[in-house]
């Protein structure tokens, strides 16, 4: 029996990159525009800049290329780019493996606000992965992509 990997490190984007067609850029515009006409028949200045703010807001993280960050499971915790989340940190880990659209390791922490983090697994084998975490964390068999991770890829965002 081959020995198991102490520490797995691989590259991976921060997210997956949904190319847009004109077409989605078209259906944006038209959406913004009618959250637009909306907020200024409320008639409420704040109405129209909180919708313009989050407008250009969703705009600037549709277009935004992501960039690749190293990744890292070991003795101590798992590293997410330059944040080091200890296990002691971590409650649940779970894998949402559905390619090619899907190849996340997923882990829920202690924390209260960015509680839920879902890293790319890029081309990092999964299951070296899942062995390597069980030797640390409880395996959460039932959790899979969140609605809003479902919601953003369908959008593709």
């Amino acid at each position: 029996m081959p020995q198991q990997k102490q520490t797995i490190i691989w590259e991976a984007p921060e997210f997956r990159l949904h190319k847009k067609s004109p077409a989605w850029y078209l259906i944006f515009g038209i959406i913004a525009l009618l959250l637009i006409v909306f907020a200024a028949f409320s008639k409420s200045i704040m109405t129209v800049i909180t919708f313009v703010l989050l407008i250009l807001l969703s705009y600037a993280f549709a277009v935004k290329p992501p960039k690749s960050l190293r990744h890292s499971i070991g003795q101590v915790g798992i590293k997410v780019g330059n944040v080091a989340y200890p296990y002691k940190n971590i409650k649940t880990f779970w894998v949402v493996y559905n390619p090619p659209d899907v190849k996340t390791l997923n882990f829920e922490t202690t924390a209260y606000l960015n509680n839920p983090v879902s890293v790319e697994l890029g081309d990092q084998d999964p299951v070296e992965v899942k062995m390597l975490l069980k030797n640390f964390l409880v395996e959460d068999l039932e959790r899979e992509e969140s609605l809003s991770e479902v919601i953003a890829r369908k959008a593709r965002f």
